[in-house]
């Protein structure tokens, strides 16, 4: 059904929009003029149409002036360059470990450091004891527990029988003396008979108890009785104590000097020479002589030194201390 629009008002107003001027030519057919002669029926269906045509070029015309309202944006100048392409960098989060915090040190109390006291300057008492205690280990060590020996002389057999009388050596000594010189022949051989049968005696009871110690006790004792005797020199008194006398011993080793100064004292070259003498000459005899002449000598010492090895082993059961080095006097 088509609607004819009669009215001369509303005529107006759509030929006063299709008037309008465009920022842009529009693309499609131009709008063919309508005559607007209102005639007969065939006249009016043809002007219907033609109202119809001019609104829908009229709605189009609209929407494209809308549409192109815009300017449109410059195309960019080629550059002949491919865009380089964004390549999305992703981190790599590596897992953090958690840090195990560590168990705090107890802090150890220290102890407060002991007060030392000053030492007390020692008493005479002290000193006295001290050394006795020293005296009575030392004497222990020596081994002084030997059996007593009896007289082994004339002139003992009448001390002891002149000292029993006056009550002691002091008093009966003067007379012990007058009556060693006032003897008799018969008498003097009675003594001295007795002497020798002591003297045998007291040989068999001291190789008994010798043989009763240990070589090493031997040993031992012997080395403390050499410091009981320079203690009693110390003192200022004569009398010393005897070593030990050890057939089983080993003797000490000797070296090629030694060696040389028994053989030259042998020959009886030095015969009527002081013992001082006759080792200034024979000392200079060694260090006048060459490697060759000693070599005899230095030879006998090694042999010397093998032997004394073995028997420190056999009859000590222990290894001979490290030797010292041979005095320039020995080479």
């Amino acid at each position: 059904m088509v609607v004819l629009l009669s009215s001369r008002p509303l005529v107006s107003r759509l030929l006063a929009r299709s008037t309008l001027t465009f920022t842009r030519r529009s693309a499609v057919k131009p709008i063919p003029r309508v005559s607007f002669h209102c005639s007969g029926n065939k006249e009016q269906s043809n002007n219907g149409s033609a109202w119809l045509d001019l609104a829908a070029s009229s709605k189009h015309a609209r929407t494209y002036a809308t549409e192109s309202s815009k300017p449109a944006s410059r195309p960019k100048a080629h550059t002949g360059r491919t865009p380089a392409k964004r390549t999305a960098t992703t981190k790599t989060t590596t897992p953090t470990k958690k840090k195990t915090a560590k168990p705090k040190k107890k802090k150890v109390a220290k102890k407060p450091k002991p007060k030392t006291r000053a030492k007390k300057a020692p008493t005479k008492a002290s000193i006295a004891r001290d050394a006795r205690k020293s005296r009575s280990d030392l004497r222990a060590k020596a081994l002084l527990d030997e059996p007593k020996q009896l007289p082994r002389t004339a002139y003992m057999l009448i001390l002891v029988e002149e000292s029993q009388k006056a009550g002691g050596i002091k008093t009966g000594s003067p007379s012990a003396s007058q009556r060693y010189r006032s003897l008799s022949p018969e008498e003097r051989e009675r003594y001295n008979h007795q002497a020798n049968e002591n003297q045998e005696k007291n040989r068999v009871a001291y190789k008994k108890w010798v043989q009763s110690i240990t070589p090493l006790q031997t040993k031992q004792a012997n080395n403390a009785r050499r410091l009981l005797n320079k203690r009693i020199l110390a003192a200022g008194m004569k009398q010393k104590v005897p070593l030990i006398q050890d057939d089983r011993r080993v003797k000490g080793r000797r070296n090629g000097y030694t060696f040389f100064f028994a053989e030259r004292h042998s020959s009886g070259d030095l015969k009527g020479m002081t013992l001082a003498e006759s080792g200034k000459l024979v000392g200079k005899e060694w260090k006048e002589m060459s490697a060759s002449e000693k070599k005899p000598y230095t030879d006998k010492a090694e042999a010397d030194k093998a032997r004394y090895v073995e028997e420190y082993r056999t009859v000590y059961g222990l290894e001979p201390a490290a030797s010292s080095k041979p005095s320039a006097k020995a080479l």
